[in-house]
């Protein structure tokens, strides 16, 4: 539960109440430490009180056991007594017992023979004595028993003549009687009382005077082995208590004195001392108020008038306070005074650094929106329109992981003046990042927009100095024109947002106007996004394989895994509409997992000269926790590593080259094939090929499809297989169609060769059962 707060109607009785509570707190505490000390000497006091009467009790035990003992030995040594036992004479033996009985001021003495027939006593007593000298552990005469509620002491003698013919047992009620004897040996008036143990081995007061409870258990941590002192909680107030067991016959103990003495009795000694100390804080505490109310007074009167300023400086009206004396307060009045007087100049500048960038010193985003708001507002009555230009430096990322940021922030304050320069019309703002927005308010129809983003596209394309470095740079724009193209601020930044989209898709360093058609396109991408997020889960993806053929082996030896997806409504979905969306929005990640893990699993059934064969995307490859993704896939699977094929792009490269050198030496390690993918469609394959030793270069489809035909496409694809084979590579040749290019690959010297004159791609039974056929396939011409 939340307090709630106490509020004060002036400074004065705060203060007040501040050093009245902080007195409080300083009493309570010394009170709380005078309280634990005073509890501690008393708890230290019974407990040394209950340490000795605990004493007395086993001393008192002792000389009880020894005298009953004695007197038991009197009797044993009698002639006739043992005659009367040896002829079973039960008159003389009663008479005995009754005698010895009353020497020893005893209610129970019987005699146990040896076959456990008892004399001189009856009912649950006589029948709980009579195993009692068989129980007893060797060297002890003495034990305490239960029956039922009652508690009893047992000691017995035995009766030699010369050998044991019997004993003699005494049996002592350890009742309300015999406990008060015990009370009042004691200093202080304690409280005795027998506890009992249940067959569950709990303990218990028969009596009933004392409730089961975990304090009472607490006494016994051990089960049977008692503890020290302990409070427990009683009905009528805790008390400090000891216990000690009393030993049974076997050794374990069913019952225990329990010794206790009521707290509140402890602490009666010490009520004088505690009600002195309850009046002394209390008249200290009057006089506390009474200073501390003075003492507010002399503080908060300036400070009043320190209020009464300010309020007057909020209203609008500059006041000065009168300083009075060379003290903190005074110190306080000269303060004020300078606030006051730069208050004006510090709320301007406030005003400023909340709607303008601090490193370009432009208009920022939140400035930029409330001008758009303002201006389509205005044309909603003039008939002109409102132009919104969004730019996007290209390669600024470059800029600083090279230069560095300083040089980056030089180049973006270059580019804002350069933008205001070419805008005197408009209103150019820093969105964030490299991003720039630019409002212009024009004519119907004006090609003011076009010939303002041609003017930046051109001035952006010459290097620009910044930094003190010639920076290479440029910029793509996206022109949205309201309010044909929105009516708000939101979709008029949206809309432009779209088309600098679309401009950078067209080769930046241009700029595109917006079309309803971007704005359906990006619809439907986001919806194609959200698709693929739940294909992978509902299982809409599978795995067809197109296989590769051997044509030194004349045999297949592999497939190309060959991601299909079918969408629930839309059927069958082409790789190259989904796999560029998966990744842009990185989900290719988990679905190059699935690709690879369900392509190793398919791999591991098939002979094993056949090889899997995968494509890994640039994100994909790139990733940190690519090489632990692909270990995974062959343990899961059991496929051997060898038999394993990654495909990879040139576009790898453009990430580092130095990175994707350690993870393809990595994969090279554990025994994987690595693969170059397109080769020769890229810029600049023969350096990547001096790089890093492939084990297979697969020539590009396009050279293929004209092998035939064009006698350019078959010297470069004859450059590639030699050039494959100076460098201990294999090549595979995509794309075979028909008989002709199979012959002139074979005849070229191309290692393997697919397409679908062998097969189109298929799923994994049919590639299995392909597989499963024949060592050797073949196809007609």
């Amino acid at each position: 539960m939340k307090l709630p707060r106490i509020q004060f109607a002036s400074l004065r009785t705060k203060l007040a109440a501040l050093y009245v509570a902080l007195f409080a707190i300083g009493f309570i505490a010394v009170s709380i430490t005078a309280q634990v000390m005073i509890e501690n000497q008393a708890r230290s006091s019974v407990e040394s009180e209950l340490l000795a009467s605990g004493t007395v009790y086993d001393r008192l035990w002792e000389l009880r056991e020894r005298t009953l003992v004695s007197s038991a030995e009197v009797l044993a040594r009698d002639f006739g007594f043992r005659s009367a036992v040896a002829s079973g004479d039960k008159a003389t033996i009663q008479s005995a017992l009754d005698s010895l009985r009353s020497r020893a001021d005893l209610p129970y003495a019987a005699l146990v023979g040896l076959d456990g027939s008892v004399v001189g006593m009856e009912g649950p007593l006589a029948q709980r004595i009579s195993s009692f000298p068989f129980e007893l552990s060797e060297g002890h005469r003495d034990a305490v028993v239960t029956i039922g509620p009652e508690t009893y002491r047992l000691i017995d003698s035995p009766i030699l003549a010369p050998t044991e013919i019997g004993w003699v047992v005494f049996a002592v009620k350890l009742d309300a009687a015999e406990l008060r004897r015990l009370e009042k040996l004691s200093a202080i008036p304690l409280v005795a009382t027998i506890l009992q143990r249940d067959a569950k081995g709990h303990w218990y007061d028969p009596t009933g005077s004392i409730p089961r409870s975990v304090s009472l258990e607490s006494l016994f941590p051990n089960g049977s082995s008692p503890r020290g002192a302990a409070t427990l909680t009683l009905a009528d107030g805790p008390a400090y208590a000891r216990a000690r067991s009393l030993a049974g016959p076997d050794g374990n103990a069913s019952a225990a004195l329990l010794l206790r003495y009521p707290i509140a009795m402890a602490l009666s000694p010490y009520r004088p001392m505690q009600a002195g100390i309850a009046l002394a804080g209390l008249i200290v505490l009057v006089l506390v108020v009474f200073g501390s109310l003075r003492l507010a007074g002399a503080l908060t009167r300036p400070i009043a008038a320190l209020q009464r300023s300010a309020q007057m400086l909020e209203e609008g009206s500059r006041s000065e306070v009168e300083v009075i004396g060379a003290d903190e307060i005074g110190q306080l009045a000269v303060s004020f005074n300078r606030m006051s007087a730069g208050i004006v100049e510090r709320e301007h500048r406030i005003t400023h650094m909340a709607f303008h960038d601090p490193l370009t010193g432009l208009p920022n985003r939140a400035f930029f929106h409330q001008s758009l708001e303002d201006r389509l507002m205005r044309i909603a009555h003039s008939g002109e329109d409102v132009a919104i230009l969004c730019l996007d430096l290209d390669g600024f990322k470059v800029v600083n992981d090279t230069l560095g940021h300083p040089v980056g922030d030089a180049l973006l304050s270059r580019v804002g003046e350069l933008l205001v320069s070419l805008t005197p019309d408009g209103l150019v703002s820093r969105q964030g990042g490299d991003e720039f927005a630019i409002v212009l308010t024009c004519e119907k129809d004006s090609d003011r927009p076009r010939a303002l983003a041609q003017a930046i596209v051109d001035a952006l394309t010459d290097p620009v100095e910044a930094g003190g470095q010639i920076i290479p740079i440029g910029a793509s724009l996206g022109i949205a024109i309201g309010p044909a193209d929105g009516d708000d601020a939101d979709d008029l930044l949206k809309n432009a947002d779209l088309a600098l989209y679309r401009a950078k898709q067209d080769g930046r360093g241009a700029f595109h106007f917006f079309e309803v058609a971007l704005d359906q396109a990006a619809r439907e991408r986001r919806q194609l996004e959200l698709d693929l997020r739940m294909a992978l889960s509902s299982g809409e993806f599978a795995l067809n394989y197109q296989p590769i053929y051997d044509l030194k082996n004349d045999r297949i030896s592999g497939f190309e895994a060959l991601l299909r997806w079918t969408h629930p409504t839309r059927g069958l979905v082409g790789p190259d509409l989904f796999i560029p969306v998966a990744e842009q929005s990185g989900l290719i990640l988990s679905i190059g997992e699935w690709v690879l893990g369900q392509a190793c699993r398919e791999a591991a059934k098939w002979p094993d000269h056949v090889r899997i064969a995968v494509n890994v995307s640039t994100l994909q490859f790139c990733h940190p926790g690519f090489t632990s993704t692909v270990m995974l896939a062959l343990s899961r699977s059991g496929l051997d590593p060898q038999r394993l094929e990654i495909e990879i792009t040139e576009s790898v490269f453009l990430e580092g080259n130095d990175t994707v050198l350690a993870v393809l030496r990595q994969l090279r390690s554990l025994g994987i094939r690595i693969a170059l993918d397109d080769f020769g469609t890229g810029y600049s394959s023969l350096s990547y090929l001096r790089s890093f030793p492939f084990d297979k270069i697969k020539i590009d489809k396009s050279f293929v499809d004209a092998i035939t035909s064009d006698t350019s496409a078959m010297a470069i694809v004859r450059a590639i297989v030699v050039l494959a084979f100076s460098l201990k590579m294999e090549t595979t040749a995509e794309g075979v169609e028909d008989c002709e290019q199979l012959e002139e690959l074979r005849g070229q010297g191309c290692t393997s060769v697919q397409g679908y004159y062998f097969s189109r791609p298929i799923d994994g039974s049919a590639a299995f059962a392909l597989v499963g056929r024949s060592t050797s396939v073949e196809f007609a011409a």
